[in-house]
């Protein structure tokens, strides 16, 4: 659970307060965390074939990471493809939901292995009732969704924002880890 845990922090990580951040540190250290966040998954869905399926997706976090890395890194970021044909735009407005849907992936991936843990309570110990922390991966994905409003509408409020998500995620990701290991 521990590497799950370092994946998850790797893919919050955030080196500046910008909302697309289209830095190639940005997507390596994404990759970085989703390979940790698949290794995690492996060492424990022995038995839990909920994780396995997760195990899919995080397969393709750490393709799309990746990819964006390489596109940033090669200098056809977001911010530097020209909008001065249709085709320009149309690749552009792709790139820009891919990179949100990338964000929004994470909290599925939590909420997923959550209601593994919920469904398999054998496989794990929990300290407590994780009432709570099922409903955490809901209430990052509003905070994400005000900050990209706040990021297109008002961007000097959306810093604000953007502190908050991070301050949200550092608090998940403690909560988390008290919550939930896995049984030995």
């Amino acid at each position: 659970m521990s590497l799950f845990i370092l994946g998850v922090l790797f893919v919050f990580a955030k080196f500046n307060l910008q909302f697309l951040d289209t830095g190639v540190l940005y997507y390596v250290t994404n990759s970085i965390g989703y390979m940790l966040i698949y290794v995690g998954l492996m060492s424990i869905s022995s038995g839990i074939e909920s994780t396995r399926r997760i195990q899919t997706v995080v397969l393709f976090m750490i393709l799309h990471s990746i990819g964006f890395s390489v596109l940033n890194g090669s200098g056809h970021s977001i911010t530097t493809i020209s909008l001065s044909t249709g085709i320009d735009t149309v690749i552009a407005m792709s790139l820009t939901s891919l990179a949100v849907a990338g964000m929004i992936m994470i909290f599925y991936i939590i909420q997923q292995l959550i209601l593994a843990v919920r469904n398999n309570t054998e496989d794990f110990t929990s300290y407590s009732n994780i009432t709570m922390l099922e409903k955490f991966p809901s209430i990052l994905v509003v905070l994400l969704i005000i900050t990209a409003i706040l990021f297109f509408t008002m961007p000097s409020v959306a810093t604000i924002s953007m502190i908050l998500l991070l301050v949200a995620e550092a608090f998940f990701i403690l909560y988390f880890s008290t919550k939930v290991q896995k049984a030995d």
